[in-house]
């Protein structure tokens, strides 16, 4: 379950997982190394979640 929320205990009961699918793309994520920096790597996929919050 996801929460957009600061309280997840909260949220998580009134959240319904609608869709979960992966959408192929080239994406840039920046890491955080070790030293002070970061490191660019490519990925080739996102995981996506459709959530509906029941109100």
């Amino acid at each position: 379950m996801l929460s957009t929320k600061g309280e997840q205990s909260k949220s998580v009961d009134s959240l319904v997982e609608i869709l979960e699918f992966t959408h192929f793309a080239r994406v840039f994520r920046f890491n955080q190394t070790a030293e002070i920096g970061r490191k660019k790597e490519i990925f080739h996929e996102i995981k996506v979640s459709v959530v509906m919050e029941l109100v």
